[in-house]
């Protein structure tokens, strides 16, 4: 529950719009598939894991200069 209601940043915001995007347009659309990437991307973003929890990003490799 606490990371539900902390730690929100704007990749989350954006993950959550996207996901309540796909969702709706898939339900005009009636093009089912597509609700399941919405409801990822949403859980994503309140559940705060995957991406949307900073968890892609890639650390730069350290220039080891060896004597």
């Amino acid at each position: 529950m606490k990371n539900i209601v902390t730690n929100w940043n704007i990749k989350r915001f954006i993950y959550l719009l996207v996901g309540i995007f796909f969702i709706v347009s898939s339900i005009i659309d009636q093009f089912w598939i597509v609700t399941i990437i919405g409801i990822y991307a949403v859980s994503m973003a309140v559940f705060g894991f995957g991406c949307a929890a900073g968890n892609c990003t890639l650390e730069p490799k350290k220039n080891k200069i060896e004597d």
